[in-house]
């Protein structure tokens, strides 16, 4: 696919080419008006062109360009988001019954930044979240909360392992069920799990109580913050 840029700020052009990684895509510098090039897809440019009958493209977060790119190419309007939750959280998105796009976040800010994006500039139709690593689960549906009408749950039994990606890939492909109206209530072997992973973390010097362990599993807080909060008050 052969995709034109048309401006003449050497600074985004730059910052255009570095964002995109995909070899299937060819980039070709548009510098002057009229464009006459037939064999172009699609056109980035900073403001839209009349009377262009070339696909065009106003991109405003750079990070998710090739997703943009793709879904202008395959005529795709509204996606499906697969999100696997973890310490290392991996997404993929899903349109026209291809894979357009897949990445890791380690922040769950991050993450919900991501998905923001690209439902401003694309639109997004299902948000499916893994039910696996409950704490980081729930920080991210927090974190989405303003698509709380779209976000299902999926049950990740039996997925098969790999990368975050193709766990968010598996996700995405399953069916879901909505999201709203639940609560997630920790269980005791959970919250002594969690427990046992603070004294880990803290490399034996501190296991939090069974408060805060349950704040970490409903996505209130980190481990970092808990294992800082019960140091707090032993000190004092």
């Amino acid at each position: 696919m052969i995709v034109g840029i048309y401006t003449k700020d050497f600074a985004l052009l730059n910052k255009i080419t570095n964002k995109i990684n995909d070899s299937k895509i060819k980039l070709r510098h548009i510098e002057n008006l009229p464009i006459k090039a037939r064999d172009i897809d699609v056109l980035i440019t900073k403001k839209r062109i009349r009377k262009c009958k070339i696909p065009q493209i106003q991109p405003d977060n750079l990070d998710i360009l090739e997703l943009r790119i793709r879904c202008e190419i395959y005529d795709c309007k509204n996606i499906i988001i697969g999100i696997d939750p973890g310490g290392m959280t991996g997404l993929s998105v899903i349109g026209a019954n291809r894979i357009l796009f897949m990445d890791n976040y380690k922040r769950v800010e991050d993450l919900a930044n991501i998905v923001k994006s690209m439902n401003g500039e694309i639109g997004i139709s299902i948000i499916k979240i893994g039910l696996g690593s409950p704490p980081e689960r729930t920080r991210i549906i927090d974190s989405l909360r303003e698509f709380s009408g779209i976000i299902q749950l999926v049950d990740e039994h039996n997925s098969g392992s790999g990368s975050h990606t193709k766990a968010a890939t598996r996700i995405a492909l399953r069916e879901g069920e909505s999201n709203e109206d639940k609560t997630y209530d920790p269980k005791p072997g959970e919250i002594a799990w969690i427990q046992k992973q603070s004294r880990r973390k803290s490399k034996g010097l501190v296991t939090i109580d069974k408060e805060l362990a349950h704040k970490i599993l409903i996505g209130q807080i980190t481990m970092q913050d808990a294992i800082k909060q019960y140091t707090k008050k032993m000190k004092l």
